[in-house]
C-alpha cells in the first residue's frame, strides 16, 4: 500500500540546530520540502522595520500585516524563500532580525489565529503533492494534525558555541549567551514549546554536523513508519 504524504512539525530550543537539520533532512527523503515558518515571521518583522511601523501601537494581526506589507514566501529548491513587495530577501537581511526579540514579541502579543489558519491551508495544499517538514514556534497550535512533532533540544553551552561560530566573531561569547538566554526566557513566558501526543524529543548536543543530526532524526521518522 502506497504511503500518504506526511507533515512533520519541528520546533525546539533556540540555536539547537533545527533549521540546518531540516535542510539536510529533506535531502534524505524523496519528494520532501521544507517550510520555515520562522522565516515568515522574520520576514514580517523585517517588513515592519522597513516601513517604520510601531509594534506597540499597531492593531493589525500578523496575517493582515503580511498582506499589507506584501510579504510572500515561495518554495525554491525545496526551501522557503521570503519576498517583500516582489523582492527576494537575502539571509543577511533576515539576520538583522534574527537576534531581535521582535519576532518572539509579535508571536506572543498578536492574534495569530488568522495566520495559523492561513499557514494550515498552505501546508494542506503542499501535502497534496509533497512530504512537508515545517519548523516554527507553536506548531501544536498552527498544525495540530501533523503526523510527527519533533522537539529539538541541545545543551546551553553547545547552543552558544553553534551560534557563536555561525556569527564568525560578530558577537562575543557573552553577547551570544545573553541573546540565547533572553530568548529562552521569553519563549518560556510566552508558553511556547508545547508538546502533544505525537511529540518526540530529540537531543542534538552530541551531533557534530547538520547531516549527523538529520540522520538521527531520520531514524526516528523510520521508526514511526512514515517512510
Amino acid at each position: 500500500m502506497e504511503k500518504k504524504n506526511f507533515v512533520i512539525g519541528v520546533e525546539g530550543m533556540v540555536s539547537s540546530g533545527k533549521s540546518s537539520m531540516c535542510k539536510e533532512l529533506i535531502k534524505l527523503i524523496p519528494n520532501t520540502i521544507y517550510v520555515d515558518a520562522g522565516y515568515i515571521y522574520r520576514g514580517i518583522v523585517l517588513a515592519i522595520i522597513k516601513n517604520k511601523i510601531d509594534l506597540s501601537t499597531n492593531t493589525l494581526n500578523a496575517l493582515e500585516l503580511m498582506q499589507k506589507l506584501k510579504v510572500e514566501f515561495k518554495i525554491e529548491d525545496g526551501i522557503t524563500q521570503i519576498y517583500i513587495a516582489g523582492q527576494r530577501i537575502s539571509e543577511q537581511e533576515i539576520e538583522t532580525v534574527q537576534n531581535s526579540l521582535g519576532v518572539s514579541k509579535m508571536a506572543s502579543s498578536y492574534d495569530n489565529k488568522p495566520l495559523f489558519a492561513f499557514a494550515s491551508g498552505i501546508i494542506d495544499n503542499y501535502k497534496n503533492h509533497f512530504n512537508v517538514v515545517v519548523s516554527g514556534r507553536e506548531m501544536v497550535s498552527m498544525y495540530p494534525k501533523m503526523d510527527l512533532h519533533l522537539f529539538i533540544t541541545a545543551s546551553l553551552e553547545s547552543r552558544i558555541k553553534r551560534r557563536f561560530e555561525q556569527y564568525n566573531g560578530k558577537y562575543s561569547l557573552e553577547e551570544v549567551r545573553k541573546m540565547i538566554e533572553e530568548r529562552d526566557n521569553l519563549h518560556e513566558k510566552s508558553g511556547f514549546n508545547k508538546i502533544c501526543s505525537v511529540t518526540e524529543k530529540v537531543d542534538l548536543t552530541d551531533c557534530n554536523s547538520a547531516k549527523e543530526s538529520a540522520l538521527k532524526v531520520l531514524d526516528i521518522i523510520k521508526s514511526k513508519g512514515l517512510i
